[in-house]
């Protein structure tokens, strides 16, 4: 196998994985829009804190935790 067929091979499952990313989006928003905030919202905090809990465990530095945090405060303003 050369290497441009192995480069093709991951551009390939790249776009399948964005294409996957893009589809479970459209999904998540059809969600949002039909199913009330009381529902959801408690969904979307339980995501946001495992990213949160998930950044810490990667050692991040305090700069980079800090715009992690003012990201999500931003959110839920």
């Amino acid at each position: 196998m050369s290497d441009s067929s192995v480069r093709d091979q991951l551009d390939a499952k790249h776009e399948r994985n964005d294409e996957q990313r893009i589809e479970a989006i459209k999904r998540w928003a059809s969600y949002v829009e039909s199913t009330p905030p009381e529902k959801w919202g408690s969904q979307l905090n339980t995501l946001v804190n495992s990213q949160l809990k998930a950044a810490r465990d990667a050692n991040l530095s305090a700069e980079q935790y800090r715009r992690v945090s003012e990201a999500v405060s931003q959110v839920d303003e």
